[in-house]
Order: structure tokens, then sequence, then C-alpha cells
């Protein structure tokens, strides 16, 4: 596929944090704030169900997430009130305001937080009016993406409850009712497959597939061309009030709304796309699964698979021995042994496996075996770290670093230092991918508006202007994109 670039392409005016909270606090901070903050930090280890904030209380620090998850519980509410992942940050509210925390804040897994204790934090900036100015914005960004959540959030709940849905106007009334047009087709299906020991006709299914991609195209469309504003928050709700009940009912769509391990593209739901075998609640679940992961974006996940096993295999031919290659942020890792497979000698492909999730690493070993694992490192690594440029993890230069699923969550100042840290783990000659959903993906609008699902996403010239601001000192070397055209592939290579 042929891609034009595209110049100066937005999304209805969304900068790259405000898509994605985690890493505003810190990533919001030039490099000597940044220097002085975590001068005054500290580690602090924490096991599952410890409680590190307590409702009724002042914390007496600002937490930052680094490995883990932690969730934010109140003993009036059964769920968690949010689930906080790498990256995230807790506690700023009650620095800002002064006050007692309204909830808890407990490990929801075994988890490492970065301290930045309150007192320190009051002489730092004392001390540092510059830092002071800086470390005062990057807490009213974090509130400020808090606040807009909660008000999403908000509008969902008068989308259920007022029937401004039916009687919307302007560029929402055809979207709406074209929404409304689609849930009775499904009752009318259900109500078939009910008569029919609950299986469908292969023409059926086919026409709901067909209708509910036309849909997700049009909610991409009303929602590209809408400023922000309070008229596209209430969109918002409108659209996750009448899709997410059905999408719930989907396991691909569950597992991404829920986000169990923090985000949404955990390995086990990368694990899921790449298998891509339907699977849901009652009559209607299987099918509304297929639905989703009919999709240009879960098309784009399963294709990038075969894009980088190319791409690995053509570093195999290139080099002449051994081929040392790291993926960061590996996910499940299937491309790796995809290659391995192919080989006729496996041990000639030397791969690291590098992720801040125990559990991705442990699943990614478990499907190794003990053949391929014998050529196969696990490298636990904290990310946030890496993003800051703060740690240089512990392995020998690389023929190829490449990562598929990563800095669609970072922002631009975190993805120039990761490419200085690949830059110098990188042999001369080596070769960076960096793969990142492209602004042209018709599901973008479904994962923001309805799943929760908000990645960074990026042009061609974003990329080309990204390598350039790093050690790498110049434009990609090549841009590709998988058959869907939805991701595309930054390649950059060491020069010196």
């Amino acid at each position: 596929m042929v891609h034009g670039t595209c110049q100066g392409l937005t999304y209805a005016g969304m900068s790259s944090m405000e898509q994605y909270p985690s890493l505003t606090l810190l990533g919001e901070l030039p490099a000597s704030s940044l220097e002085r903050l975590i001068g005054i930090t500290q580690e602090q280890q924490v096991i599952m169900g410890q409680r590190v904030v307590e409702a009724g209380s002042r914390p007496a620090a600002i937490y930052v997430v680094l490995e883990g998850l932690m969730e934010a519980v109140h003993p009036d509410v059964p769920e968690p009130l949010a689930l906080l992942g790498p990256g995230e940050v807790f506690g700023e509210m009650s620095f800002i305001h002064g006050t007692v925390a309204s909830a808890d804040v407990r490990a929801r897994e075994n988890s490492l937080l970065l301290v930045v204790p309150v007192k320190a934090l009051e002489l730092l900036m004392a001390e540092h009016p510059g830092s002071a100015v800086h470390v005062l914005r990057a807490l009213a960004v974090t509130l400020a993406q808090r606040l807009r959540r909660s008000n999403d959030r908000l509008e969902v709940a008068l989308a259920q409850r007022s029937h401004y849905n039916t009687a919307a106007d302007g560029p929402w009334k055809e979207l709406v009712s074209m929404i409304g047009t689609f849930k009775q087709r499904l009752l009318e299906v259900d109500q078939a497959a009910l008569k029919n020991k609950g299986r469908l006709a292969e023409a059926i299914e086919h026409e709901v597939r067909k209708g509910f991609t036309a849909l997700v195209h049009s909610v991409n469309d009303v929602l590209w061309d809408m400023p922000e504003g309070p008229g596209r928050a209430r969109l918002h709700g409108i659209l996750q009030a009448e899709l997410l009940p059905y999408l719930l009912l989907s396991e691909l769509g569950e597992r991404i709304y829920a986000k169990p391990r923090g985000y949404a593209g955990d390995y086990l739901t990368i694990a899921d796309i790449y298998a891509d075998k339907a699977s849901g609640v009652g009559r209607l679940g299987p099918l509304i699964d297929r639905c989703l992961r009919d999709q240009a974006a879960g098309q784009a996940v399963r294709n990038r698979r075969a894009l980088l096993a190319e791409e690995i295999m053509d570093m195999v031919r290139r080099t002449d021995g051994r081929t040392l290659v790291t993926s960061l942020a590996c996910g499940p890792a299937q491309e790796l042994f995809d290659v391995q497979d192919a080989l006729a000698d496996p041990s000639t492909l030397v791969a690291t496996c590098l992720d801040i999730d125990l559990q991705a690493l442990a699943h990614v070993s478990e499907q190794a075996g003990a053949e391929r694992r014998n050529t196969m490192r696990f490298v636990h690594a904290n990310l946030v770290y890496l993003a800051l440029g703060r740690t240089r993890p512990d392995i020998p230069p690389q023929h190829l670093i490449y990562s598929i699923g990563l800095i669609d969550y970072f922002n631009d100042r975190f993805v120039v230092n990761l490419l200085n840290l690949i830059h110098d783990l990188l042999l001369p000659g080596g070769r960076c991918i960096l793969g990142n959903f492209h602004p042209s993906n018709p599901t973008r609008g479904l994962m923001d508006a309805v799943l929760d699902w908000s990645l960074i996403h990026r042009t061609e010239d974003d990329m080309h202007r990204l390598f350039t601001a790093s050690k790498f000192g110049g434009p990609c070397s090549r841009i590709r994109f998988e058959p869907a055209g939805v991701n595309l592939f930054a390649i950059g290579e060491r020069t010196r």
C-alpha cells in the first residue's frame, strides 16, 4: 500500500498527552526540572493489597507508578474507581488543594512506586522558582486530564438518563439514526437466532458485520470533523451509552474496556487479537466479537506480526553469524517465534524480550518452550525510566531493535529519548523499527469514544521529525505500512 505524506494532520485538536494520561507529570518537565525532581524521590516496593493512601488522610507524597498495578477504591463502591498502571500519578490532587484523599489507593499486584515527598517538593519549589512553575504546570495538566475524563464519564451518565440522543441534531442526527437502525437489526437477528437454536445464517452474519463496519466508519467521520468541547464530549457519551453494552458482550471488547492489566493493549489482548477466534456472551456475543475483530485496527495488529517477521528475517540474512535482535515492550512476541520456526537453524537468531510486565515475560517464556528458550533472553526493565533516559538495559550491542506497540502511548519527548537509547544500543549499521498507529485509522473513533482505548496517532512527517531530533540525526530511511494501512513502521539505521 502506498501512502502520501500527511501535512499537519491532527484529530479534533487533541494533543498527544491529552489522549493518554500516563507519564504526564514527568513528561511535561524539561530536563533540568526533571533532574531536580528525580533527585528528591525514592522508590518504594509495595506488595499486593498494601494500602499506600488512606481515604480521609492527607498523603505525605505524590506517587508515580513505575511497575505493577495500583487501584483506587472507596468503601461504599464495590468496583475500583480507577486502575493505575506504569506512568500514572496519584496523590497530586491532595498536594494542590491541601485536602485529604477521597479514596484508598492500594496495590492490586506487587508494584514499584516513585515517591515524591511533599515536604521535599515544597522545599525544591521554594529554592528553584523556575522548576516550581514547571512542576505546577505539569500537575495542572495532570489534573485537567483527570477532570476531562470525569466530564466524559458524566456525559455517559447523562446520555443514559436522558432522551437527547434520540433528538440529536446537526452532525449527530444521521449517526444516531444509523445506530438506532443497527440496534434494531441486532434485536431482529437475536430473535432469528433464538428460533434457530442459537445459529445464524451465513448471509445474516455477513450483513451484520458489513453494517457494523459502516457504522464504525461513520463514527470516525463525524468525530474527525468535530472540534474539542462540550459537544464532542457529549457525543462521546452518547456513543458509549448506545454501543458499549453491545461491545461488552464481546470477549475482546470486554477485555479492552476493562483493562485488567491497566491498559488496553496488554500482552493477552494482543495475543487474543492474533488468535482471531470470536467469542462472547449469549447469542449475539460471538457475532459482535467477530464484528470488532473485523475492524481495521484489529487487522493492522494481525498484519504487523508478519511485517516484523519479514524485517527480522531480512536482518538475519544480512548478518554474518548470529543475529542479535531486541523487542522493546515485547508483548506476546509471536513474530520472534514465527522467524525461529522458519529458520533452518533457529539458534542463529538471539532474541532479547524486554518488558515492564513480568507476566508478559513469563507468558513468552512459557510459549517459547525449552528449545526456543535457549536462544532467548528475558529482561524485566522499567520502561518509565527508559523513556526518561535514566536507565540502560543490560544487553550487548544489537543488530535490530524494534517496538510495535509502545510509542503509541508516549509523547514526543519520550520517543526521542527512546530513540537515543536505541541508537546507543545498536551496532554500526544496525536498524531501529518503531511501529505507530497512523491518523488514517478508521477504527479510531470507536477506540477513543466507546472503548476508552486512546492512542497517539502519528504521520510519516511526525516519524521523520522524531528521528531527526534524536541521535539518528536525520529522517527515517524507510517507512512501511502493513496491508490495512493503519500501522506505520518507521525504520532508521545507525550510520556510525
